[in-house]
């Protein structure tokens, strides 16, 4: 389980960067992707870059292990404290547990402020590329987002449990002798930790309390495999390149809850028994309740297949455009799958979360102690977050090429995985010396601020290794103060 939290945390706060690269180290720092990544790094991105004319004419193949990024955000949170708890979990301590006063201040700091995460793993890859052939590429990529925002009411019950002001009778037990006392804000420190549980005299909805709040989790791993080619070629004039990728997903977490403020309310979940949240009388009578224990990574509780597809214009051998619609497709979740029911919440027992570390309480939230009650289904399907790409860039000589990025989600309503916004970013690359690649840019949009990518990647033994670091945010380096982290490594890609 602690492995469980370590990836939530590391992903631990709020936003989508994942599918702007994924988890391609060469392309974080620059900003764009849709024309500059090729091989493998290509899938899940613009598969028609499979066909590009190799930058290393000899070598044919490419291969990659273990390559990580992260992004956490958060305009609630401080730069230092992102530090301290994402500490933490690579410890795998269960971080710095709030004081009641700081619980007070953790609920004010929330209320409307939103956190965001994203963690993407390619723990393999492969491709072979001729120009005759074109280029075929298998990837093994996890993506995990997290994406949170509370209105005032339920960041104060999140934080504060039964003690927020939502329920303004509180039942105390002194001694063995239980009572019932009005909540105010000002109970002394002995009182609050003789409170049992909290109640609402005028209960509400779930629905009107979760009004303009959204709680999204996703948790994916994505085999795919694709290929692309050049269709067309005039001279060096011009050159039509198009590619198509098929892959399969297994689900490990799936959470969705969002209220719009018109008493309709979206909620439905699928989580795998490995986060240990316990449902409660809810799970007797779920057909698809699923309680076996995982020896290591997750069980999958969800299964889909999506395709890509892409095509690129090349005029000139300098200027590349290139078009994209990733995530075409639908998953099916079907273990511990189950909807939230629209009742009155009356009561809770929970002392509320400890500490920022979120996704490492998911049982408080969304468990049999928190103020959701659920509804089992057997399964449920959904959209996979299609994603439109649009991007160019052009060859300056040999040793310079800019461009640029937009993505536009296609989502009617934002959910878990796809961008609550389009997301455009402008930068390039220049390599001074043939074995150092220096990457630059400026994004905003999706989730996050305006950031400043950058990076650099090592080529050595011309282009048989390729090593590097890069943030989406330059700032992650270079200051105390801001709301995101942001890191991106590579250490194990090769070409043969």
């Amino acid at each position: 389980m602690k492995i469980i939290i370590l990836i939530l945390l590391v992903l631990s706060s709020f936003s989508l960067f994942g599918q702007i690269e994924y988890s391609s180290f060469t392309s974080t720092g620059r900003g764009g992707a849709t024309t500059f990544v090729t091989d493998y790094q290509a899938l899940g991105i613009n598969p028609a870059n499979l066909g590009w004319h190799s930058e290393f004419e000899e070598k044919k193949f490419a291969m990659g292990f273990n390559e990580l990024t992260y992004s956490i955000h958060s305009g609630a949170l401080s730069k230092q404290t992102l530090r301290d708890e994402f500490k933490s979990a690579i410890r795998r301590e269960e971080g710095t547990s709030f004081t009641y006063d700081e619980k007070v201040q953790a609920a004010k700091d929330f209320s409307e402020a939103g956190l965001a995460l994203n963690f993407n793993y390619g723990s393999f890859g492969f491709a072979y590329n001729t120009d005759k052939f074109g280029g075929i590429a298998f990837r093994i990529n996890d993506n995990v987002s997290w994406y949170s925002k509370f209105n005032e009411e339920i960041s104060e019950i999140l934080f504060l449990g039964k003690t927020a002001p939502y329920f303004d009778q509180l039942i105390v037990d002194s001694a063995g002798i239980a009572d019932t006392i009005a909540n105010n804000p000002n109970l002394i420190n002995d009182t609050i930790t003789q409170v049992v549980s909290g109640y609402a005299s005028l209960p509400s909805n779930i629905s009107k309390l979760f009004e303009g709040s959204q709680i999204s989790l996703s948790w994916t791993r994505e085999y795919n495999l694709s290929y692309g080619r050049k269709i067309i070629e005039k001279d060096s004039v011009f050159a039509l390149y198009a590619g198509v990728g098929i892959k399969y997903f297994q689900g490990m977490a799936y959470v969705d809850i969002a209220s719009n403020g018109d008493g309709q309310m979206e909620a439905f979940s699928s989580m795998s028994s490995a986060f240990g949240i316990n449902y409660g009388d809810a799970a007797l009578s779920n057909p698809s309740a699923d309680s076996i224990a995982s020896s290591f990574l997750p069980r999958s509780v969800g299964h889909g297949f999506g395709m890509d597809f892409g095509v690129n214009v090349l005029l000139f051998n300098k200027l590349k455009i290139g078009l994209a619609v990733n995530n075409i497709g639908s998953m099916t979740w079907d273990g511990n799958v189950y909807t939230v029911k629209d009742t009155l919440v009356f009561d809770t027992q929970s002392a509320g979360l400890n500490n920022f570390n979120v996704a490492s309480q998911l049982g408080d939230i969304l468990g049999e102690d928190g103020v959701f009650e659920y509804n089992g289904l057997a399964s449920k399907t959904v959209n996979l977050p299609t994603v439109v790409r649009f991007g160019a860039s052009i060859e300056l000589g040999k040793k310079i090429e800019l461009g640029f990025d937009m993505l536009l989600p296609t989502n009617e309503v934002p959910g878990p995985g796809s961008y609550q916004g389009a997301v455009i970013g402008f930068g390039g690359d220049v390599q001074p010396i043939p074995w150092l690649r220096l990457s630059a840019g400026v994004m905003t949009g999706g989730n996050y601020d305006m950031s400043m990518p950058i990076g650099l990647t090592f080529v050595l033994g011309k282009g048989s290794f390729e090593a590097g670091i890069a943030s989406r945010d330059a700032f992650t380096f270079f200051v105390n103060d801001g709301p995101t982290l942001s890191l991106s490594t590579g250490f194990m890609r090769f070409r043969f």
